[in-house]
């Protein structure tokens, strides 16, 4: 078990790479079956530290032909989360800007109606004070069919 031992020891290093040819020694000596070496990395990933965590099981896995197809195991199936976290982070953004959208979008619906019921409301005090209808058209911007429902309400 001098590989378990190895990596418990060191653990808490900055960058785990460093043990990399010590660690592919170990497993040269094909001490171990691929289950425990299996337990071995998860544990390192886990709980250790690499810049390029990838890049470190991979080259592991090139230098240890016994273990080689568990470790691309390994490293297919923190290629797979990273996926998933790099879909999931794409939906939240797009779901967050979504929400930005449509509240942009609700704010210009509601404008334009404020507006608008503005301008229906001083049509119909120009035309209830005798002011001709063509003027209160031109002033308010209000159309032939929002005149006549001006005073549908």
């Amino acid at each position: 078990m001098a590989l378990l031992e190895l990596l418990q020891k060191h653990i808490r290093r900055r960058d785990m790479t460093e043990l990399l040819d010590s660690i592919v020694k170990l497993l040269s000596y094909n001490y171990y079956t691929d289950n425990q070496v299996i337990t071995m990395f998860n544990y390192l990933i886990q709980e250790g530290n690499a810049k390029k965590p990838m890049e470190f099981i991979t080259g592991i896995a090139k230098q240890s032909e016994k273990h080689e197809g568990a470790l691309m195991t390994i490293a297919q199936q923190i290629e797979e989360i990273g996926i998933k976290k790099g879909i999931q982070q794409g939906k939240i953004e797009g779901i967050q800007e979504g929400i930005q959208k449509g509240i942009q979008i609700g704010e210009q619906n509601g404008v334009q109606k404020g507006e608008k019921h503005a301008s229906m409301k001083i049509a119909r005090q120009m035309l209830e004070s005798g002011m001709d209808r063509q003027s209160v058209m031109k002033f308010t911007g209000l159309n032939d069919d929002e005149m006549i429902n001006l005073f549908k309400d």
